[in-house]
């Protein structure tokens, strides 16, 4: 294999420069257009099949994380994605609910993150304080089973005072040992 073939395994354009013609300006080969214009094909080629990847989506069966978040948006759904992928995990291997889905009985994950100071109010109808019912393991019925519920920060209170996440951490680090 020559190292030309190398960078294109390894997916990194080359750049070549142009001919010149005996009087200085650029050669009009026929083959070395020919060249240029299957080299742009080949990186077109391998940039439409990196764009075009995408996490294969789990079946209910397969969730194991679920998240009960409300109002996701702006640098709160950046530092949230954050958050997953400190777990090793990503929008599309959890089960993502609001509150309101979660009090449904649409939760399908084996271990529930509540994030939020109202969640316990809403979700586990609990009228202790935040600060309270976070660090600890409270547990949700759906249907027939029981789950287990971990409540933590908001990423919008975490944007706000991140002093709080080392806590969030700590939550994160109780509802993974739940798996």
């Amino acid at each position: 294999m020559s190292q030309a073939d190398y960078l294109n395994e390894m997916g990194i354009s080359t750049w070549v420069l142009r001919n010149k013609g005996e009087d200085g300006g650029e050669s009009n080969s026929v083959e070395a257009n020919q060249d240029g214009q299957q080299e742009m094909k080949q990186v077109d080629q391998q940039a439409t099949r990196a764009d075009s990847y995408q996490e294969p989506q789990l079946s209910n069966q397969e969730i194991v994380w679920t998240f009960v978040v409300d109002q996701l948006s702006g640098d709160a759904a950046l530092l949230f994605d954050k958050i997953l992928a400190s777990l090793m995990l990503s929008r599309n291997t959890i089960q993502l609910l609001s509150s309101a889905e979660a009090l449904a009985g649409k939760v399908t994950g084996q271990v529930v993150m509540a994030m939020g100071s109202q969640m316990g109010r809403q979700l586990l109808q609990m009228d202790d304080s935040f600060e309270e019912l976070r660090g600890a393991v409270h547990s949700l019925e759906q249907a027939e089973d029981e789950l287990p519920v971990v409540l933590t920060y908001h990423p919008e209170h975490l944007l706000k005072k991140p002093s709080d996440k080392a806590k969030t951490w700590q939550d994160l680090l109780l509802a993974r040992s739940l798996i």
